[in-house]
């Protein structure tokens, strides 16, 4: 059964705050450029594993065609191999195959023996580096629009941890699918805590009907400019009265510098673009590494927050009053921890 008033599709102004694009989080950081030298050059240390022009060289030619570097991981892995399964492996033409296993085996990479074609000892030492570089590579390249936008040395973050992570990207196709994503998740979800640097109507949405089921538990973190625009502009300001009503909503003093959200699925981590839509959403299922990081992310942005007071919408005009009542379940959630610190639920 859909939540009462929830639209369907989505909000196309989700983030910013000029008033020209209606939108309700933060501007995002410019890139960073990054260069390198002046004259683009810089000398290679001498001695051992100094970069020599004919190491530049081997790599160009092993990574100058797809099918050496298939042939050297296939044979890494598997050991001797006839040249008619090698060609089905790297699914490339019989002639094409013939001579960049040749190549190969001119330079010392590959022996071609009587049993068939098996890595040599160097070989498999530069076939390890060179798929390991691979797979740095497609991750980079796929991590590429959120490094954009993220601070990795802000998040705290171990990189590696992003090779285990589920990415969903915006797209030409779908320029929306990183937002339908985090919807879905807090929808599907029974406990949810999110910082959110800019929000839309169908994440409010989301939030209240998550609050709303048996269990159902949300505490979300909005920046103080968002707050005041949820409160002012009419298209929000009933919804966001009833997201109060139900959730626990803290106002950030400051700007948030990422979304960041914990629910039963894992830790979710987003970045926002020029158009504040989340473009980058990063899943990361919870293990003893990023559990203590979530934990600690919401910590900070608790501190320094507080309670949005609960208002009650009273029209079309836009106006609140105060509420004398206060959600039991908000009081309760964000009760002084012993230490001082904000009780933190444990993600």
């Amino acid at each position: 059964m859909s939540d009462e008033g929830e639209s369907s599709g989505v909000d196309a102004t989700a983030g910013g705050r000029s008033e020209e694009t209606g939108s309700l989080g933060r501007n995002d950081p410019a890139a960073t450029d990054v260069t390198g030298s002046a004259d683009g050059d810089s000398d290679a240390e001498g001695g051992d594993g100094a970069v020599t022009d004919d190491a530049i060289e081997e790599i160009s030619f092993l990574t100058r065609s797809p099918v050496r570097v298939r042939v050297l991981d296939s044979l890494r892995r598997l050991g001797t191999v006839e040249k008619r399964e090698l060609r089905e492996r790297v699914d490339g033409v019989r002639t094409t195959v013939t001579r960049n296993l040749n190549a190969l085996v001119e330079r010392g990479w590959i022996e071609d023996t009587p049993d068939g074609y098996e890595i040599t000892d160097c070989g498999r030492m530069i076939a390890d580096e060179l798929i390991a570089l691979t797979e740095s590579t497609s991750l980079a390249v796929e991590l590429r629009p959120a490094l954009r936008w993220l601070d990795v040395e802000e998040l705290g973050l171990d990189l590696r941890q992003f090779e285990r992570a589920d990415i969903t990207t915006a797209d030409p196709t779908n320029p929306y699918a990183p937002v339908e994503e985090q919807v879905a998740l807090i929808r599907r979800a029974t406990t949810v805590r999110a910082a959110l640097p800019s929000v839309n109507r169908q994440i409010l949405q989301a939030c209240r009907r998550t609050a709303r089921t048996d269990d159902g538990e949300v505490e979300i973190v909005l920046e103080s400019a968002a707050v005041d625009r949820l409160r002012s502009t009419d298209r929000y300001a009933e919804l966001f009265a009833d997201v109060c009503r139900h959730c626990t909503v803290l106002e950030y003093d400051g700007t948030l510098p990422y979304y960041v959200g914990a629910a039963a699925v894992g830790v979710l981590l987003g970045t926002t673009d020029g158009d504040y839509l989340v473009s980058v959403l990063l899943r990361f299922y919870f293990d003893d590494y990023v559990r203590p990081w979530a934990a600690d992310r919401f910590e900070r942005f608790e501190q320094r927050s507080h309670i949005v007071e609960r208002r009650e919408y009273a029209g079309s005009n836009g106006h609140f009053r105060s509420s004398r009542l206060f959600d039991a379940r908000c009081s309760h959630s964000f009760a002084p921890h012993p230490s001082g610190a904000a009780r933190t639920r444990a993600v």
